[in-house]
């Protein structure tokens, strides 16, 4: 397949959207890396399904929250032997504060993970596709940031979690300004998609009917979403909103709660 040489790096694809996102990938023929921190079996069981199925895979250990951490996976993925094509940012902090009980070191915990560390990567894969582009490959990077569909219909809940989003999503439209030609980044912004840990299925399906439309984004729409950004040539600096037209009548508090 045309992509078998190309490496998408997905942060925290051990389980989960993750997970989705890098099977997907590979059914598209494309090599991917799959990014953990402390789920390693769960990422060795991915990454053994995908080798069975035909996938390249490779896997990289790294805390987001550790910036030599970082460092060490971009070396790791500049020095693969398939070419390091795209980033998919899906790693997440996600915590509860208010805006009168957050502390520095949740603000810090939420920022670092949601938009330093991407912040990091993406000016990496731009540094990368750009040497690339020298030595005559003519490749162009591709960056997906999952943002929340929370940033574009506000409640006061889950303050730090909120603004580190906020800053992914001005990171998306300055990291597209910032690296063009070479580097394409856009986004995805999900509402209610897979149930949190602890929910009840009778739970998440009331949290699903919570909008205008009676239903939340699913993970066929989000890898849809994901296919739609890869091909399209043309396209930065977009976020693609699923969210039900939640946004357009947020509730008042989180639906999480």
């Amino acid at each position: 397949m045309k992509n078998k040489n190309k490496t998408i790096l997905v942060t925290a694809s051990a389980k989960r959207l993750g997970k989705f996102i890098a099977t997907d990938l590979v059914k598209f023929g494309w090599s991917v890396a799959i990014h953990y921190n402390k789920s390693k079996q769960l990422a060795e069981e991915t990454a053994n399904d995908l080798s069975k199925t035909g996938g390249k895979i490779t896997l990289h250990q790294a805390d987001l929250s550790n910036n030599s951490d970082v460092e060490r996976l971009v070396q790791e993925l500049e020095n693969n032997q398939s070419i390091w094509s795209g980033l998919i940012n899906n790693a997440g902090y996600f915590n509860y504060d208010s805006g009168n009980d957050f502390n520095l070191k949740s603000l810090n915990d939420h920022m670092t993970v949601n938009f330093v560390a991407p912040t990091i990567l993406t000016k990496a894969l731009a540094n990368f596709t750009l040497k690339m582009q020298k030595a005559k490959k003519n490749e162009q990077g591709i960056v997906i940031n999952i943002l929340d569909a929370k940033i574009f219909g506000l409640n006061p809940d889950y303050y730090s979690y909120t603004l580190s989003k906020q800053a992914m999503h001005g990171l998306t439209k300055m990291s597209a300004l910032s690296y063009a030609p070479y580097l394409r980044v856009n986004g995805i912004a999900p509402g209610i998609t897979l149930s949190a840990p602890g929910q009840g299925e009778r739970e998440f399906k009331k949290s699903h009917k919570k909008n205008l439309l009676k239903a939340s984004s699913t993970i066929g729409e989000i890898l849809d979403a994901v296919q739609l950004l890869i091909r399209s040539k043309s396209m930065t600096g977009e976020v693609i909103l699923l969210d039900g037209g939640s946004h357009l009548a947020p509730p008042t508090r989180d639906v999480a709660l």
